[in-house]
């Protein structure tokens, strides 16, 4: 299924990095790698990352508004005309051996690399409700920053709370006529400021349990702690649940701070030589995909530097 095992200095590996990841930071990487003349295997289960939850970028530097999806697959393109090879798997599992990384995929194939660059990103923690699958960026989003611009003068329910719920409803509120506030804790701290703005209508200690529409989110419906339910009739739905990372196969090679980001250096070098991370999966103050793309070209010249230590060239 791989190429050839390359030989060096007694060393048998597949490629020269495995970037584990598809999104900006992971393809933005491959991109750099792959150039300079790595062999590059991205592994994903996805293409996008979080930015397949973002209907439309607008803030990227010299790009024209465009989906988020797009975005990434314009810079996955980029990547592989340049060699990068791309696998959809999920990798459960990531040992140093002899100074090669063995990269341990679900469906049992094994990749041996000089470098690791970890790009796996961050999850939005989901609803886990009928129909949230079927209409994610067809009027439900996962990003009030990203999306709430194309929701001008609509109703819109936010499931959120905490610092981030009012965060999120005051970015809202100036763009939506009416927002609707659905957050799980009857006494969290964000209603004192929802209960100030004159658009939005709450609903304390409600979840929302059901999306429902034809091609699009067009109704919620909500469940209070004493079963009590409730339906909105909305165009749009932001949940703002927060995210979490996946990376139990890391957590030996890698220190992790208490949200379970990775901890890298400004070099995206981790604890771990020769494996280097990039993106949201990585503790920075800033979540947005420019600044992904740049951690993950960061962590790729960074990988460029150590592999052409390994092999004797730098």
């Amino acid at each position: 299924m791989w190429p050839s095992a390359c030989r060096c200095r007694v060393l048998e590996y597949d490629f020269d990095v495995v970037v584990i990841g598809g999104g900006i930071a992971g393809f933005s990487a491959a991109l750099y790698t792959a150039r300079q003349g790595l062999s590059t295997l991205v592994v994903s289960i996805d293409i996008g990352g979080q930015l397949s939850y973002a209907s439309v970028i607008e803030n990227y530097p010299g790009l024209e508004a465009l989906p988020g999806i797009e975005l990434v697959q314009k810079v996955q393109r980029q990547a592989m005309s340049f060699g990068a090879q791309l696998v959809l798997d999920e990798v459960v599992g990531l040992e140093k051996v002899d100074n090669v990384f063995e990269v341990k995929l679900k469906k049992g194939d094994v990749i041996r690399s000089l470098a690791v660059i970890a790009a796996c990103g961050k999850a939005p923690k989901k609803l886990g409700v009928p129909g949230e699958d079927l209409f994610v960026g067809k009027g439900l989003s996962y990003c009030v920053i990203c999306d709430a611009p194309l929701y001008r003068g609509k109703r819109v329910a936010l499931a959120s709370f905490g610092e981030k719920g009012a965060e999120s409803l005051e970015q809202l509120s100036s763009i939506a006529s009416r927002v609707y506030y659905i957050t799980p804790s009857k006494s969290d701290p964000s209603l004192g400021i929802a209960r100030e703005l004159r658009n939005v209508e709450v609903y304390p200690g409600y979840k929302v349990v059901e999306l429902r529409g034809e091609n699009r989110v067009e109704k919620i419906v909500l469940a209070s702690g004493s079963g009590d339910l409730v339906e909105l009739e909305v165009d749009g739905v932001f949940v703002e649940m927060g995210f979490e990372t996946r990376i139990d196969f890391l957590k030996k090679l890698v220190d992790i701070n208490e949200k379970g980001e990775i901890l890298a250096d400004n070099y995206g070098r981790t604890k771990t030589e020769g494996l280097f991370a990039a993106g949201d999966v990585v503790a920075t103050p800033y979540k947005q995909a420019v600044i992904a793309a740049a951690s993950g070209v960061v962590a790729a010249l960074s990988a460029i530097n150590y592999v052409y230590s390994i092999k004797g060239l730098g």
